[in-house]
């Protein structure tokens, strides 16, 4: 049997947008992980807990699609798309991350 693993396939990406005033602000957007990668995208972050992940891309026929894993241990489990908090049998309850991306 494989160990089951972490696969987020949605994510935030940033974007900037015009400013009525003029100049940019920065937003966060939500698309697909293949989506983000084909608009090369370059910054990511978790759509629940707004933590830090890293990005897996498959070029290979019958591999799983591109998909996110969390970069910290902590904010996989305590992250509601997170596999640790899934598998969690203790109770604890969903938080944003330690270290949120901004």
């Amino acid at each position: 049997m494989a160990a089951e693993s972490e696969k987020i396939y949605e994510c935030q990406v940033k974007r900037r947008r015009l400013k009525l005033g003029g100049g940019y602000e920065p937003f966060w957007k939500l698309k697909s992980v293949t989506e983000a990668l084909s608009d090369a995208d370059t910054e990511f972050r978790c759509s629940e807990c707004t933590g830090a992940v890293k990005l897996h891309r498959y070029h290979v026929a019958d591999a799983p699609p591109p998909y996110l894993t969390h970069k910290f241990k902590s904010d996989s489990e305590y992250c509601p798309a997170g596999l640790t908090f899934r598998q969690s049998t203790d109770g604890r309850r969903a938080r944003m991350s330690e270290h949120p991306v901004r």
